[in-house]
Formats: C-alpha cells, sequence, structure tokens
C-alpha cells in the first residue's frame, strides 16, 4: 500500500527472517484443498512467495509510533468469511540487479474468477511514470494464503482502472504540480484480474457509490510487519472522506480514509479489502467489500487511503475484464475524464500503478511487500 505523507518517505517492506510463528506456537494446519509450498516443488509448481521481509535492499516502512495492539489481536481466520476469499498477490518484478525480484500485494474475488487488487500492484507509475512495469500474467495467485500454503491460481490477464494514469505533460511539470497529479490519481487506484479457473470458496460482495452509509469498516492484508506477511490480518476502524477533515492542503473527494489502532498494517497490503459489516458468518448483510488499500498516511499513524468505488468507473472495467480484458473500459473513457493538473492537458495513452516514486505530494507510497528468493 502506498504511504501519504507530507514529508515524503519511501515505502517499503519490514526486514527480518521468516518465522514460523512469531508466538512460538506450532505452525496453523493445512487449509482444506490447500497446497503446501516448498522451495523444492518443481518447475511445473507456481514459486512459494517467501517471507516480506526478505529482501536483501528492502527500503524501511515508515511508522511513526509503536503498534498500539499485540500482532496477534489483529491475526483473521482464512477459512472463514470474509478472508476466505482474500489472498496474496505475488507478481515477478525482475530487473538486471535482482532478476529474482518480485512485488506482492492482498487482493480478493468479487467474482468467482475476478480478484480486485489496488492499481499501482499491477502498474506502478508514480515510481516508473513510463514503465517498464511487470507482466501480471506471469504472476500468482494464492487464495487463503497462510504459513506458505494456499491455494494458486494463475493469472489470464488484468486491467487497471482507466484513469490510473499521469498527465502527457507530467516528466515537464513543477514538482508541486506533479504531486497534485499523484494525490489526484489516487482516487482511482483499484485493479482487477482475470483469474484461470474458479474460486473454490465463492466471492466477496461489494458496494459501490456508499457514501454516507458506512462509517466504520475492517482493512485485510499480508502485512509484513505482522509475522512477516504469512498470515492474514484485520483491523478495524473509523471510515471518512479525507476531505471530511484537513488531512491534505487540497480536496481530493474520491479519496476515502480508515482510521485505526494497528499502525503497522501497512506494506503488503495494497490492494486488500474494507469490509463493511465484517462477520465470520455467512449472512446476507455481512462483509461487503467497499475499497482496497492504497496507502498510509504517515504524518497520521492508522490512517489509510482508498479510492472511492463508484459504478461509474467499476462496472465498466469488470465488464471489460470478464470480457477477456480487450480494453473496452479503456476506450470508453472521455478524453477530458482525467482532470488536467494546473492547465495540463487531459491525460491519455495507458493506465499505470504506483510504487515508489516520489509520494503524491508529501503522501508516500506503502504498501506493496518485495522480495527475492
Amino acid at each position: 500500500m502506498r504511504l501519504l505523507r507530507f514529508a515524503v518517505v519511501c515505502a517499503a517492506v519490514a526486514a527480518g527472517a521468516c518465522q514460523a510463528r512469531a508466538d512460538g506456537r506450532a505452525p496453523d494446519a493445512a487449509l482444506p484443498g490447500a497446497i503446501r509450498l516448498s522451495p523444492f516443488a518443481g518447475a511445473a509448481a507456481p514459486a512459494a512467495p517467501p517471507p516480506l521481509g526478505a529482501r536483501a535492499d528492502a527500503m524501511r516502512v515508515a511508522q511513526i509510533i509503536p503498534d498500539t495492539s499485540p500482532p496477534e489481536r489483529t491475526t483473521g481466520n482464512p477459512s472463514l468469511p470474509p478472508l476466505k476469499w482474500v489472498g496474496l498477490l505475488v507478481i515477478p518484478e525482475p530487473t538486471d540487479k535482482d532478476p529474482n525480484a518480485i512485488g506482492e500485494c492482498t487482493g480478493q474475488f468479487i467474482k468467482p474468477n475476478v480478484v480486485l487488487t489496488a492499481a499501482h500492484c499491477i502498474r506502478d507509475i508514480v515510481d516508473s511514470p513510463t514503465g517498464p512495469w511487470p507482466d501480471a500474467t506471469k504472476g500468482t495467485f494464492w487464495l487463503q494464503y497462510q504459513n506458505q500454503e494456499g491455494t494458486p491460481f494463475k493469472i489470464r490477464c488484468a486491467e487497471i482502472n482507466p484513469l490510473w494514469r499521469l498527465p502527457p505533460n507530467y516528466a515537464s511539470m513543477k514538482k508541486e504540480d506533479q504531486i497534485d497529479a499523484q494525490r489526484t490519481i489516487f482516487q482511482h487506484d483499484f485493479a482487477m484480474l482475470l483469474i484461470d479457473g474458479v474460486s473454490p470458496t465463492g466471492a466477496m460482495s461489494y458496494a459501490l457509490d456508499w457514501k454516507g452509509n458506512v462509517a466504520y469498516a475492517t482493512r485485510v492484508g499480508y502485512a509484513a510487519d505482522i509475522f512477516n506477511g504469512q498470515i492474514v490480518q484485520k483491523s478495524g476502524g473509523a471510515v471518512f472522506f479525507a476531505d471530511a477533515i484537513p488531512m491534505m492542503p487540497k480536496s481530493y473527494p474520491g479519496i476515502v480514509v480508515q482510521w485505526a489502532p494497528i499502525t503497522d498494517l501497512t506494506s503488503g497490503t495494497s490492494g486488500g479489502a474494507w469490509v463493511a459489516n465484517f462477520s465470520t458468518e455467512d449472512k446476507p448483510d455481512a462483509n461487503k467489500l467497499i475499497a482496497v488499500t492504497s496507502f498510509q498516511f504517515v504524518a497520521y499513524p492508522g490512517g489509510e487511503g482508498a479510492a472511492y468505488l463508484t459504478a461509474a468507473e467499476f462496472n465498466p472495467l469488470l465488464a471489460d475484464v470478464l470480457n477477456g480484458c480487450k480494453g473496452a473500459a479503456v476506450k470508453a473513457v472521455p478524453a477530458a475524464a482525467a482532470t488536467p493538473v494546473n492547465g495540463g492537458a487531459a491525460p491519455g495513452g495507458g493506465v499505470a500503478p504506483t510504487e515508489g516514486a516520489a509520494p503524491p505530494g508529501g503522501l508516500t507510497p506503502g504498501g506493496r511487500g518485495g522480495s527475492n528468493h
């Protein structure tokens, strides 16, 4: 997830080695139907995601104050709703210096064969405005991932929100205008993946255009700072819009905030669901996804940001992904749909995510984990 702050800090993953259980207890039993990951699984098996803290060149996670509650109290049960629909997204991000590097985020099934995550997990345009970006189809979605176990799914194709893009004149903008452009696109930070197969646990329901109807939600995800990202975590908190209080010098009405006491549920949780009416029981009105984690307000510990999901943006993208990612959602976006920044031309061309470049005007990226193996 990205860290939004007023003093830019690089997003990152925690340093540390893999531990079976930080509390000394034995690892949980394998989930029903789960595949046990092994470094010797063979070439045909998907690569086992290593601990989020394993990356040698890991950058630090921006953390202002210590966690206010024991990590154990945030641990969720991936065999029950709504976490049975959640998983770890692992995408190779090879470089000349580090050919085994990977990016790790959180995602969840919203349709039997569609996973919702953050756009910057697929294309990090803040860090790399013009690419290169990783190929999501080389990645794996591990449903109900826990302690190196899970059900792996190949990714057939991926599409990001067409409004997740920077203005074409971004490179020539003044620094303050670039920051404004970055903040603006965080209002559109979500993407969808078409999965090869069908979720055996079903899919999480979601709510769009929910403003005025939700005041509390539980964020979920694989946080690098808690058990090295090996166990899915959850944290409840109040929900409001960023323009409700002066968190930024300018109003960004499409940014939603969740404020919770857990300050280290950050790196690796990008793309994780914000769940309204969280319940471990299957109830008609329970477990409604309202957003996916995008960034952290570093200046406000416990403050997490996300894009407000509207039917106007969400439904065309979903229809396009279900149709095989043909790009129809991108073509349907009017040229003027993306607001120009300080007179800049309306953005055009492809969409891209962010995770490392100078964050949105004092906001820093913060949620994709990274590692190598």
